[in-house]
Order: C-alpha cells, then structure tokens, then sequence
C-alpha cells in the first residue's frame, strides 16, 4: 500500500482502476467468439499473441488520464 502512495496523485486513480484490463478482455472475448475453432494448441498461441500485437500496435502512442503532466517524476522513479 506504500508503494501506492509513492507515485503522483493524478495517476492514483489510474493504477487502482482496473479499466484498461476489462477493455482488453472485453475485446479478446469479443474476438474469440468469432473465431471458435482451432486445429492445435500452437494455433491457439499464435492467435492470442496476434490479439495482443494488434491491441498494443492500436494503442501506441496514447497516454493514459494524468500519465503526461507527472512523465518527469515517473520517469525519475524508475530510472
């Protein structure tokens, strides 16, 4: 819980919301029903880490609620 309250006030509330997990999940699911059959497990692997790829590449470069106005004291925390 100390840990918790090391880092900034405006990005609290993002790290204990769980809402950027439920979105990812939401969206696998989503992507899952559509494809319901695979022949091996090795398919199956390779379709979950494509789900991930393309989930990252949509979302790169976006920046979180608060997470912009304390980069310099996240960064200065894990450097």
């Amino acid at each position: 819980m100390f840990t918790y309250y090391e880092f900034p006030p405006t990005i609290r509330g993002s790290i204990y919301s769980t809402n950027l997990i439920e979105s990812f999940n939401k969206t696998f699911k989503v992507n899952m029903r559509k494809k319901q059959q695979f022949p091996n497990e090795e398919a199956l692997d390779r379709y979950i880490v494509t789900q991930c790829l393309n989930y990252n590449a949509e979302r790169t470069g976006h920046r979180h609620r608060g997470f912009v106005s304390c980069s310099d004291t996240l960064d200065s925390m894990f450097d």
